[in-house]
């Protein structure tokens, strides 16, 4: 497996689930051309380590939610502000392209 540059992972990516395959969600930065959806995840990993997540809320408006981040072993690590932490295998990083597994 080649090791994931963590500089590549620094912008908002944004869920496209149209390309989802197999357990394998894929994410694009935020200036691809989605089509319409009623709403989308979205991770903005910043260089300083930490993160803002946003997904559809109840009403379909965006809620957010923040706290740190980390390559660790080609698994990102997001660790919440109120103390939860999710591990997401990353199958593959490209500029225009982020695969992860849940």
């Amino acid at each position: 497996m080649t090791p994931i540059d963590p500089g590549a992972l620094h912008q908002r990516w944004v869920h496209s689930h149209e390309e989802d395959r197999g357990g394998e969600q894929v994410f694009r930065p935020a200036s691809h051309a989605f089509p319409p959806s009623r709403g989308r995840r979205a991770l903005d990993l910043r260089p300083d380590g930490t993160y803002v997540e946003s997904a559809p809320g109840p009403t379909d408006r965006p809620e957010e939610a923040g706290g740190t981040w980390k390559l660790a072993g080609g698994a990102l690590e997001l660790s919440a502000s109120g103390g939860a932490t999710q591990k997401l295998e990353v199958v593959s990083a490209d500029p225009d392209r982020l695969v992860i597994r849940t």
